[in-house]
């Protein structure tokens, strides 16, 4: 069975600048890199331009034309960068001793997330053509999170709804 995890904020590191107010910009891009730390000279491998007539962005990565699209973390939601960790969070059980002794399955340990940083949008990028309303990605943000309140039962925030 899967690890069950929760979100805790990072603690201030003395030795580290950042900070879990950090804000990022994550970028999702059409190619898999096998590479999952810090670039020494990032600007040289990744300089992304945006045209302030249409906003589209447009990089190129290793000769690759690429164009993005930026899609909005809906309102209510924030996106989080966050690195698990083996910390456990404490067990909230508690024992009454005055019922009767019931047989109690013990709890799935749940590890701790660690927050890094926040983000409210992302670029979701395509090879020569921006990404499509149907791309995964867009559709996720766009779609999906709507689809799940509705099966939750989360009431629209739409101000229509609301009644004075």
């Amino acid at each position: 069975m899967p690890d069950m995890y929760a979100f805790q904020a990072s603690k201030p590191d003395s030795q580290s600048e950042k900070t879990s107010a950090e804000t990022y910009d994550p970028n999702i891009l059409p190619c898999r890199i096998h590479h999952d730390g810090p670039v020494e000279s990032a600007g040289r491998f990744w300089a992304p331009k945006t045209d302030e007539k249409d906003n589209i962005s447009t990089a190129h990565f290793r000769g690759r034309k690429l164009r993005g699209r930026r899609v909005a973390i809906p309102d209510g939601y924030q996106g989080v960068i966050a690195m698990p960790t083996e910390r456990i969070l404490p067990s909230s059980q508690t024992i009454d001793k005055n019922e009767d002794l019931v047989e109690v399955q013990p709890e799935e340990p749940v590890k701790i997330l660690e927050t890094q940083g926040t983000f409210d949008h992302m670029m979701v990028w395509g090879h020569e053509n921006m990404p499509a309303a149907d791309d995964v990605y867009v559709k996720g943000l766009e779609e999906w999170i709507r689809f799940a309140e509705t099966m939750h039962g989360v009431p629209p925030t739409d101000e229509k709804t609301t009644s004075t």
